[in-house]
């Protein structure tokens, strides 16, 4: 019966039965998925760069306070080390980052209303802030990250390559429904209330934390994970001790190095990661340069969360089936050649709102299906033993590739005549970096015929392992 839920037909596109599927059999996860949603887009970036501009920051400073917390997710290089120290207790290791960076809200608030109240001063806020988005921040991705890696361990690869992306797909594009009804609510309140406004909005994404967290408590115990230490051929192996993996056999615990393909694939979304952080925060651009309201900067966010939304709903529903590697490439090309277009968004321009307006939609978009195409090539290049030590240098690689180009673009903010010009580096330069990479880019012979190693009627009545295979064909 769940079978005829997945078929092509007129009355019921795939994708949207794909979702159905995985709001019902799978609404634990779900329920993972809409939580984290709510928590990084109401204590995200979308709230704490116009707050940090409201509080007087420096477009440049807040361009490295944006960097801080991807910057602190290199961390993610001591999972193995704290894995280790836990006997492999993955969820216990989970529980905890996730308890220290999604209840941030609460924090948030609390330091937004000592500034509103002026019990502390602007510049102590500031700090604050910076330093709760550096660090709880960082713990959040962390946390989801390793996620990932539960999904797989308590998942059979079938399984999993329906679930995962589909959570990914919920917290990336779900924020849209919320920060439409937050920029309205800040346009109206701020200038009664001021800041303090982010208070409120800061407290719900608290709450949505510890719904996260009770989320997360329901999924399967993940087992003993045993990281063994570095080997001589530089890499760690995963294995679940006591426990078989769900489609039955055992895991083996070998190791060996990382596959050509894996290492350019770790290297060309380092540098990639070092393009988009190149790039300008919309935000800043709209406040600082087109003199725009808070509340359209959040607008954008909006709209940029609402176009993640869709195509994360199209592509979350399809990528099981499909080439994460072409979608990869399809990314870079929409997000480094759109933002080539943000040189005719210059402020004597009547309809450069309007351009930045189409350039949020397009690149989140291509953010979107960057996310889902990167995480889902880096679990099928990387499964099994060598998982979790993959996961730590594709987190740490991106994360210093973001927080280096982030930094060189506060650089130029703050040494070059602050005014278009300054962004206009900003804009190409991201833009080249990542439409360079295009063509480096490893892809499968076609879209979906060598990575469909199973169907999505497989999730129908008793599932059978097929032997996984790469996209190049082969079997790993």
């Amino acid at each position: 019966m769940l079978g005829l839920l997945v078929s092509s037909s007129l009355r019921t596109p795939a994708a949207l039965a794909d979702w159905r599927l995985f709001a019902g059999r799978f609404r634990k996860f779900a329920a993972v998925g809409v939580s984290q949603a709510v928590v990084t887009s109401l204590a995200g970036d979308s709230l704490t760069i116009p707050l940090l501009l409201a509080l007087g920051t420096p477009a440049a400073a807040a361009t490295a306070i944006g960097a801080l917390p991807v910057a602190g997710s290199i961390a993610q290089l001591g999972v193995p080390w704290l894995l280790r120290r836990a006997n492999g207790n993955l969820r216990r290791v989970t529980l905890a980052i996730l308890a220290f960076g999604e209840l941030r809200g609460f924090i948030l608030a609390s330091v937004t209303v000592l500034s509103a109240t002026g019990t502390i001063p602007n510049q102590a806020a500031i700090a604050a802030i910076a330093a709760v988005m550096g660090i709880a921040g960082a713990a959040g991705t962390i946390g989801g990250t390793n996620l990932q890696a539960w999904y797989g361990a308590v998942l059979p690869e079938n399984e999993r390559r329906f679930v995962a992306p589909k959570v990914v797909a919920a917290n990336l594009g779900l924020g849209s429904i919320l920060l439409l009804p937050v920029a309205l609510l800040i346009q109206w309140a701020f200038p009664q209330y001021g800041t303090i406004v982010y208070g409120w909005v800061f407290i719900i994404s608290g709450v949505a934390g510890f719904a996260e967290l009770a989320a997360v408590l329901r999924l399967r115990h993940p087992g003993r994970v045993v990281v063994h230490e570095e080997n001589a051929a530089g890499d760690d192996g995963i294995a679940a001790a006591g426990d078989a993996p769900p489609g039955g056999g055992s895991r083996s615990s070998a190791t060996g190095p990382f596959s050509p393909s894996l290492v350019k694939f770790l290297r060309i979304v380092t540098v990639a990661a070092f393009g988009a952080g190149f790039g300008p925060y919309f935000s800043i651009y709209v406040i600082s340069i087109l003199h725009m309201p808070a509340s359209f900067a959040i607008l954008l966010s909006a709209l940029s969360s609402a176009s993640s939304l869709v195509s994360a709903t199209v592509i979350g529903g399809w990528l099981h089936r499909g080439s994460s590697s072409r979608l990869l490439r399809l990314s870079f090309l929409l997000r480094g050649g759109t933002l080539l277009l943000g040189l005719l968004a210059f402020p004597l321009n009547p309809f450069a709102p309007l351009i930045m307006a189409v350039l949020a939609v397009v690149v989140s978009s291509g953010y979107s299906a960057g996310v889902l195409g990167a995480n889902e090539r880096l679990l099928r290049l990387a499964s099994g033993p060598q998982l979790i030590r993959a996961q730590g240098r594709f987190v740490a690689g991106t994360a210093a590739g973001t927080t280096a180009g982030q930094f060189l673009g506060a650089t130029v903010l703050a040494v070059l005549p602050f005014g278009f010009p300054a962004f206009a580096v900003l804009f190409a330069g991201s833009g080249a970096i990542r439409v360079a990479l295009i063509p480096l880019i490893e892809v499968s012979d076609s879209w979906s015929s060598a990575t469909m190693v199973w169907h999505t009627d497989d999730l129908s009545g008793e599932i059978t392992e097929s032997p996984d295979r790469d996209e190049a064909g082969g079997l790993r």
